[in-house]
């Protein structure tokens, strides 16, 4: 027992009151073992060597001690996890809890992921931290960062975070440039430096891995701790229920947003309309039920084998070979035709991107076909609709699902039905006989003259009569005349 400074003055205790004293206190040790208790403590903070402080340390080793001697039938697992619970300071596990309850407040997607990189900064006091989400629909890892203002795609399998995700182990390393698993191009082309990282699996509870979580540069400290660890896989699971909740909600909200544009649709369309707003209405409709930077409405010309649409802006008629290009192949073959890379598909003419400088990623072509066939023709398809670049909910471009297509095969056949019973795509006019090229009379004047009526029935009829005693009349005076 160590004895008080000198500098400290305590009240004098009789003789016989302190050997009294000394005396309760040497039964107490001996009675609750204080000192094999002391040596205990001791010895597992040098074996540990802990990187919390000694004091933190003995109390989780009492924790520890307590719980075995309270719980004699508690399993490895258990006590594994509760010994990793132990480990972490109280002042930590409230800033975990503080963490934690911000996050699973959050439901809107963006939101949800900005506040999930904020909190995870404060609670293991990072300089940066990344987000990888993984997408379903493109297979990829969506990397939203604190030093990013737009999501990049990773591959999974890809650098540590695509690793991390396959294996769904927990990687931290102290120093990255000593590490062949570390990828050093983006510090080379940025200048940033990354020294240590820790990456850590995104589980849900269905164990199902819905990314990864990755903080970079421990800003107190040289490197990320076994408490580090610990916090971060235990906020992983909260961060596992606000991603779901965030898909659910994003989910709700595309379906909400489709439904209200079918039934705009279904308004627009249900009135008569023009040719160029009737291309216009598509168009428009078409973009809000998939999310499409651009569309396109090719109506078929069977008479001179083209398709042929309005632009939108300039109100400009164009018109393009029928067997031209990926519309052409969806309208002359009557497919759907999904391309999630343009660029990788030999189809796809590049020349459109280099001379205007647009960038085609993915591309979804929807026929319109005929319900009833027409006698004389072959070809079912009344139209294609022409799909650009799917917009993501995050503003970045993705490729078309099976949602969208579904969606959009529903609504070529509600623009089927109105384009069969329209007057757009009505037939040609025959062309001109060679009677009429050879009298010099063109069939756009004969329409003209069988289309004017000058006379109602009533003058018809008289003029009828009035001819015909004429002639009567006539035959008269030659009869006379032979006479």
């Amino acid at each position: 027992f160590h004895t008080h400074p000198p500098s400290q003055t305590f009240p004098t205790m009789p003789a016989n009151a302190e050997a009294e004293e000394q005396a309760a206190i040497q039964e107490y040790c001996r009675q609750h073992d204080v000192d094999g208790l002391v040596l205990e403590l001791v010895e597992g903070l040098l074996r540990d060597r802990p990187e919390t402080q000694p004091k933190e340390h003995f109390a989780h080793l009492l924790r520890m001690q307590l719980l075995k001697e309270r719980n004699t039938e508690v399993s490895e697992i258990e006590m594994c996890e509760a010994s990793k619970a132990s480990e972490v300071p109280g002042r930590l596990l409230i800033n975990l809890f503080e963490a934690t309850k911000n996050i699973i407040s959050e439901i809107v997607p963006k939101d949800t992921i900005n506040i999930i990189i904020q909190e995870t900064i404060k609670l293991l006091k990072a300089d940066r931290v990344s987000l990888f989400v993984y997408d379903k629909r493109i297979d990829m890892l969506v990397l939203n960062a604190s030093n990013l203002e737009h999501p990049i795609r990773v591959k999974p399998g890809q650098g540590i975070a695509g690793h991390v995700f396959q294996t769904r182990e927990i990687v931290n390393i102290p120093e990255c440039y000593e590490d062949d698993r570390f990828d050093q191009t983006f510090d080379k082309q940025t200048g940033y430096r990354t020294n240590n990282l820790l990456t850590m699996p995104i589980v849900d509870f269905e164990g199902e891995c819905m990314g990864v979580l990755q903080a970079i540069n421990k800003r107190e400290g040289d490197h990320f701790s076994h408490v580090d660890e610990i916090l971060l896989e235990n906020l992983t699971q909260h961060v596992s229920i606000a991603l779901r909740n965030a898909e659910v909600y994003r989910a709700a909200i595309v379906t909400s947003e489709r439904a209200g544009a079918l039934l705009h649709m279904i308004q627009s369309l249900s009135q008569d309309l023009g040719v160029q707003s009737m291309i216009l209405t598509v168009t428009m409709h078409a973009n809000e039920l998939v999310q499409a930077d651009r569309c396109t409405v090719f109506l078929v010309d069977e008479q001179r084998q083209q398709l042929w649409s309005i632009s939108t802006d300039s109100g400009k008629e164009i018109r393009i070979p029928k067997s031209a290009g990926i519309a052409g192949e969806c309208a002359t073959e009557g497919k759907l035709i999904a391309i999630p890379d343009a660029y990788a598909d030999p189809r796809f003419n590049q020349e459109v991107d280099l001379r205007t400088g647009y960038r085609t990623h993915s591309i979804l072509a929807i026929p319109v076909l005929r319900r009833v066939p027409v006698p004389n023709s072959a070809s079912k398809t009344l139209a294609v609709i022409q799909m650009i670049n799917k917009q993501e909910f995050d503003g970045a471009i993705g490729k078309f699902d099976d949602e969208d297509i579904q969606v959009m095969e529903t609504f070529g056949t509600f623009v089927g039905s109105k384009l069969e019973n329209s007057t757009l795509l009505a037939p040609p006019m025959a062309q001109e006989t060679e009677a009429s090229q050879a009298f010099g009379v063109s069939d756009r004047t004969v329409q003209h003259r069988s289309s004017v009526k000058a006379y109602s029935e009533g003058q018809r009829d008289q003029v009828i009569q009035e001819s015909w005693l004429e002639e009567t009349d006539s035959n008269s005076e030659d009869s006379g005349e032979q006479t």
